[in-house]
């Protein structure tokens, strides 16, 4: 989902800008910029804008980045988890690999089982992947005629009967440079104006916010009433207390990270910021849903007005994203606005 990668990248941004490192331990130079980098025992920590990883790991491996590429020379002893915006693993792996990421290239050994959530997930001719491969995905998997999987290939979570496609047979070799330039250089170029990429809602993604967002209002009806009230009459402080998580939380992850101790910790509130990324975009979808059913009078205070409501609201916010330049500020607001709105409607009703 595009909005929690947004999360991801944005983190990344600020260390690959050199913000990161002058508090972190462990700093290294990469293609792109600094990386953060640590190691746990025989496991290794890294996270940077661009990050190309070429060497040896005796234990798991735990990455993330804007681009997380894992070259023809890694080896990987232990698992490997992988977070980020676009994902090419080209090496060998001992143990499982887990890929979240808007768009993935598997073009490598893996000798366990294979986990991807994101939208596009693709296995290269020269991957090979000894176990199962299991991914959460509104598009099916591209297969390349080439690749060998010993177990079973699974997509049928989010498309039922499709769990593969197969895609037109490439040179073995040039896998990776026409992935690059089909995903990493050609989608970046916004012609349509200068909104940054990702500021984007696919269909089946505003399909996927709305029923999170459907869910919830039916299941906390009450927290669901305080959000709509908010939304109408405390929509700034919402905004401005959902702007300081968002800044807050990576100043706290810098503050965290000075002491080698404190590193697992930033590791795990940076994976934390995304979810309040996710939670934020459909508490805004669920209090504008619910403000629109309670302004279609009688019908919407049944169960079908309420979810008319958070389609309509679902509807409006996916196109609003779509808009150049205007997109970004929307999503922003909508991002951190839905994080305070959490806030209003879970807070403790005064005794």
């Amino acid at each position: 989902m595009r909005g929690i990668q947004i999360a991801v990248l944005t983190l990344m941004a600020l260390i690959g800008a050199g913000l990161a490192p002058a508090f972190a331990q462990g700093a290294s130079e990469t293609a792109m910029g600094r990386a953060v980098e640590w190691q746990t025992g025989d496991d290794v920590f890294a996270v940077a804008e661009e990050l190309t990883f070429d060497r040896k790991v005796k234990g798991a491996l735990t990455a993330a980045g804007q681009i997380v590429i894992l070259t023809r020379d890694a080896e990987i002893g232990g698992d490997t988890w992988i977070a980020g915006r676009r994902i090419a693993v080209e090496g060998e792996l001992e143990g499982d690999l887990s890929i979240r990421a808007q768009e993935a290239l598997i073009n490598g050994e893996v000798k366990g089982n294979v986990t991807f959530y994101g939208l596009d997930l693709s296995l290269g001719p020269d991957a090979e992947i000894a176990g199962n491969v299991t991914y959460y995905s509104p598009s099916a998997a591209q297969i390349d005629k080439g690749a060998k999987v010993a177990g079973v290939i699974n997509g049928e979570d989010f498309v039922p009967g499709r769990a593969i496609e197969e895609a037109e047979p490439r040179p073995r070799g040039s896998t990776r440079e026409a992935w690059r330039q089909e995903h990493m250089h050609e989608r970046w170029d916004d012609r349509s104006g200068l909104a940054a990429p990702g500021y984007r809602m696919t269909a089946p993604g505003a399909v996927f916010f709305g029923a999170l967002a459907i869910a919830f209002a039916f299941l906390a009806p009450a927290a669901t009433a305080r959000m709509r009230e908010g939304l109408a009459g405390e929509w700034a402080i919402a905004f401005g207390l959902g702007l300081a998580w968002l800044v807050g939380l990576p100043v706290l992850i810098l503050a965290v990270a000075i002491t080698i101790v404190g590193l697992p910790i930033a590791f795990l509130l940076l994976l934390l910021w995304p979810l309040g990324m996710l939670f934020g975009l459909v508490a805004t979808l669920v209090a504008f849903g619910d403000y629109i059913s309670s302004r279609i009078g009688e019908f919407g205070q049944g169960t079908l007005g309420r979810i008319v409501g958070i389609v309509l609201a679902t509807a409006i916010v996916w196109i609003g994203i779509s808009i150049p330049i205007l997109g970004a500020l929307i999503w922003l607001a909508a991002v951190a606005g839905g994080i305070g709105l959490l806030y209003i409607g879970f807070r403790s009703e005064p005794v």
